[in-house]
């Protein structure tokens, strides 16, 4: 769909965005929304499927597998890490 906003070819606006970022258009999707699950993981109690759907995963198998492998925790580890970090930095 950026390709026809843009109306260039799909590869061709991949090139351009990797000779600009120096990154894969499709890496920085990733990262995008794999930061926007971490803050969505952080601040609501939101179940780890509607956090797949909201940040653009149709299938929570493959966020939570692009989850842990950019992040090294799996959404639910992830989350309980920071809950536990969260509740020991308040009890000192």
């Amino acid at each position: 769909f950026l390709s026809e906003r843009f109306d260039l070819p799909s590869k061709t606006l991949s090139k351009l965005f990797k000779e600009e970022t120096g990154q894969k258009f499709v890496d920085y999707l990733i990262e995008l929304r794999i930061g926007r699950a971490r803050t969505l993981l952080e601040n609501t109690d939101h179940a780890v499927q509607e956090i797949a759907e909201e940040v653009g995963y149709l299938n929570v198998i493959s966020f939570g597998r692009m989850f842990k492998k950019i992040v090294g925790l799996s959404p639910g580890e992830y989350r309980e890490h920071i809950t536990r970090a969260e509740r020991d930095s308040a009890a000192l």
